[in-house]
């Protein structure tokens, strides 16, 4: 009467065993194609980020300059204090070949 009942309970759990096996390594595959996708999605919003981010200093650094010249603009001056260098004193950097140091001049006025 046991070995009546024994052969198709073992023949059961092999099936089910094998079918679990299988559902089990199609969820791990399908688990893997998931985080495929959401490390895509990722990389794609790091770079939209990088690029918003980039855009932003643009923008800001535009408004940073445009408010600069819209203050200066009443003074008379250059844009935000800005002074124009004056021409006569010029620095003449001289780059020689050899081992020797730099050397730099200060030339006042022009020579003729």
């Amino acid at each position: 009467m046991l070995s009546l009942f024994h052969k198709p309970l073992c023949i059961a759990c092999l099936l089910f065993g094998l079918f679990g096996l299988i559902w089990l390594r199609s969820s791990v595959v399908a688990v893997a194609y998931d985080l495929r996708n959401i490390e895509e999605k990722k990389m794609e919003v790091l770079k939209d980020r990088k690029a918003l981010l980039a855009d932003r200093a643009r923008i800001m650094s535009l408004g940073k300059i445009d408010v600069s010249f819209r203050d200066a603009q009443g003074e008379g001056k250059c844009a935000a204090g800005y002074i124009f260098p004056d021409r006569v004193r010029v620095i003449h950097i001289k780059r020689n070949t050899g081992p020797e140091p730099y050397r730099a001049s200060l030339e006042i006025g022009s020579k003729k």
